[in-house]
C-alpha cells in the first residue's frame, strides 16, 4: 500500500527541498500539521498533538488507517536552529514497516470506543511499578474519559497507548464503564 505522503516526503528529499509540507484535513481544510525540510532533510514534525518522530509515526499511521489527508507544499526559509529529528529519512523509512505492524496487531485489543475508562482510585495507593507509557495513559486519564479522547489526547503512538492499557487493566488500575443499555 502506497501512502501519499510518503510519496510527498520523499519528491521533496529528491530535490533537495527547503520549506514547509503542510498536513489539512481533506474534510474542512483544518490544519493539523506540518514537516520541515532544510535541502531535502526532515527537522520537524507536528502532527495534532504530536511532535518529532511521534508526529511522523502518528501522521503515517492516520493515513494507513484510511484516513484523508491533504499536503501543501511551500517554500519557505527554514532556520537549522528548528531540528528537532536528528535521523535520516532512510533510517525513520526503515523502521515505518515496524511501527505499521505493531500497529496492527495493536488493533485486536483496542477498546470499543463506546466504553469509558477511568482510574482505579485503589491502584493510586498500590505501590506497583507504573512504566513512562502507563503514566503517560494515566495523566491523560486524569483529564478524559473517552476511548476516542485518550488516543487523541495522549502523546504515545496508538499501538503504545493499546499496550499501556492492556498492562494498566492487567494491573487492576483501571475501571471500563460500559455505556447504559436503553431496555
Amino acid at each position: 500500500m502506497e501512502l501519499k505522503i510518503i510519496s510527498v516526503i520523499e519528491e521533496q528529499i529528491a530535490v533537495e527541498f527547503t520549506g514547509k509540507i503542510n498536513v489539512l484535513s481533506t474534510y474542512n481544510q483544518q490544519f493539523l500539521g506540518q514537516i520541515l525540510f532544510k535541502n531535502g532533510d526532515i527537522l520537524q514534525v507536528t502532527f495534532q498533538v504530536h511532535k518529532g518522530l511521534k508526529a511522523f509515526y502518528q501522521l503515517i499511521i492516520q493515513e494507513y488507517s484510511l484516513q484523508s489527508f491533504d499536503y501543501v507544499v511551500e517554500p519557505e526559509v527554514i532556520d537549522e536552529k528548528q531540528r528537532q529529528i536528528h535521523y535520516p529519512y532512510s533510517i525513520m523509512k526503515n523502521k515505518l514497516s515496524d511501527v505499521l505492524k505493531l500497529y496492527r496487531e495493536s488493533l485486536k485489543q483496542k477498546p470499543p470506543k463506546n466504553v469509558k475508562i477511568i482510574v482505579n482510585g485503589e491502584f493510586m495507593h498500590q505501590t506497583s511499578e507504573v512504566t513512562p507509557d502507563e503514566f503517560e495513559v494515566l495523566a491523560t486519564l486524569s483529564e478524559w474519559n473517552g476511548v476516542d479522547d485518550v488516543y487523541q489526547h495522549c502523546p504515545l503512538l496508538d499501538h503504545e497507548i493499546t499496550g499501556a492499557l492492556v498492562s494498566l487493566r492487567k494491573k487492576n488500575a483501571l475501571k471500563i464503564l460500559a455505556p447504559r443499555s436503553n431496555g
